[in-house]
């Protein structure tokens, strides 16, 4: 994880997004899929996923679809960046602390201009992660 969170740390986190399906009703529904999130910083794609209740993540190229999609269905991604900072302008993350021991979230301090924030990413639900500020 010291990879993950020293790009945090000293490059821009230009997007998290979620990966899940669009149905095909009109409109389309988003469905996310929160087993996996991916943090985009500068050029680089990380995927966070959790494995036996411990935060893992790998590097990756492009974000590839990773579940069965229905035939009439299609996989997305949609941006959770807003959702997660609380802003939709770029942050500065000052912080991360996180211990590999299952169902330990982590916590990432981090600069919406002048405003101190904390956003928490927790492993510890049945459908993936879960996030709070």
């Amino acid at each position: 994880m010291e990879k993950l969170f020293n790009r945090m740390l000293q490059g821009t986190v230009n997007d998290v997004v979620v990966s899940g399906y669009s149905d095909a009703e009109t409109p389309p529904v988003f469905h996310p899929m929160y087993e996996r999130i991916y943090f985009i910083i500068s050029d680089d794609i990380f995927e966070l996923y959790i494995e036996d209740g411990v935060i893992r993540y790998y590097q990756l190229e492009n974000i590839n679809e990773w579940f069965d999609v229905d035939v009439d269905d299609k996989f997305s991604l949609m941006s959770i960046y807003q959702q997660l900072f609380k802003t939709e302008q770029e942050i500065k993350v000052t912080k991360i602390d996180y211990k590999a021991i299952p169902f330990t979230k982590i916590e990432i301090d981090y600069k919406d201009g002048e405003n101190e924030r904390q956003l928490f990413l927790d492993p510890n639900n049945f459908f993936g992660f879960t996030y709070y500020n």
